[in-house]
């Protein structure tokens, strides 16, 4: 799958104030719009403010190696989701949506990696709502595939990933492990494999067991409690809980949303796509639910890539 035409998504950048991102070892090239950069967060602000804009036709040309952003240990093709998110907001998850539900399940590993980076890189650069949106992404894959918890995937968010940038993704891979430890058909062919993590990684262990124990707390039991499904709102009956997560489970904001509405829905109450929403739905609250709130290198999928040429990380 690819863009059709890559400039009327970005929009031509002729006469604009546009920076150079180079990206990764190999330093794939972007051109983008300094001010939706700077206005995306704090990060790219303080980072292009050192980057002059040229004044005169033909400055470029001249352009220095300090007069472009280098980020050397992000993914070209996991950046290439975030340019897409850059300039179609609203339209990001239709897009990620079209692709787990057209591709194959070797295309869908692809593009799980590049997911998995993208969140990584939302949270060094803070942007919460792309973390968010990666995660949605990410459980509505396992959802459709049915996939279990890899052990590969695990030693990745636990022995590669910085603990701070990879929480959500440690809480969700916990609560996969304790649903396919449980409830997979394959689940005994893992035990070695997964005793085996628990003593590389003791906090594997230690978050592992703390995610049971609130599960009991809460009378949720683990083979029936899904975290591949992903409940559309936050505020469940009785039921529901017992069977699926919360919406914002596994969101950056878990922790102060409550049963209100998912604040990213917020963002969309204006969109015509979105008629359900609107801004008298979120209200926000401060109590933290016991139940859900416990616990290489890689050429993937790329808005503007070819699917016939993936190679990726397998974390399978």
């Amino acid at each position: 799958m690819r863009w059709s035409n890559k400039r009327s998504v970005i929009g031509d950048l002729e006469g604009c104030d546009v920076v150079r991102v180079l990206v990764g070892e190999e330093q794939r090239e972007f051109t983008l719009h300094r001010k939706l950069l700077c206005d995306s967060c704090p990060f790219f602000k303080t980072n292009l403010e050192a980057i002059p804009s040229p004044t005169t036709p033909g400055d470029e040309e001249e352009e220095e190696e300090d007069s472009v952003l280098w980020l050397p240990n992000e993914a070209p093709d996991s950046f290439d989701l975030f340019v897409l998110w850059l300039y179609q907001r609203k339209k990001f998850h239709t897009f990620m949506d079209d692709v787990i539900r057209t591709i194959s399940p070797d295309e869908c590993r692809a593009v799980r990696t590049n997911l998995v980076r993208l969140h990584l890189f939302a949270a060094v650069i803070d942007l919460p709502a792309l973390q968010d949106l990666a995660m949605d992404a990410l459980q509505d894959m396992y959802l459709r595939f049915d996939w279990d918890m890899s052990p590969r995937f695990l030693a990745f968010i636990y022995g590669d990933c910085d603990a701070d940038h990879s929480v959500r993704l440690r809480k969700w891979g916990i609560a996969m492990l304790a649903w396919t430890l449980h409830g997979a058909d394959k689940a005994h062919l893992l035990e070695k494999q997964i005793d085996r993590l628990f003593t590389k990684f003791p906090q594997l262990k230690a978050d592992y067991n703390l995610h049971l124990e609130k599960m009991a707390q809460s009378r949720a039991d683990v083979r029936l409690k899904n975290p591949q499904l992903r409940l559309p709102v936050n505020k469940l009956r009785n039921g529901e809980r017992f069977f699926g997560f919360r919406q914002c489970t596994f969101h950056s904001h878990r922790a102060t949303v409550g049963e209100g509405a998912c604040p990213h829905t917020i963002s969309l109450a204006l969109s015509p796509m979105f008629p359900q929403y609107s801004l008298a739905t979120w209200k926000p609250n401060e109590k933290e639910e016991v139940e859900s709130d416990n616990f290489e290198d890689a050429d993937i999928i790329s808005p503007v890539g070819d699917l016939n040429e993936i190679s990726y990380l397998d974390l399978s």
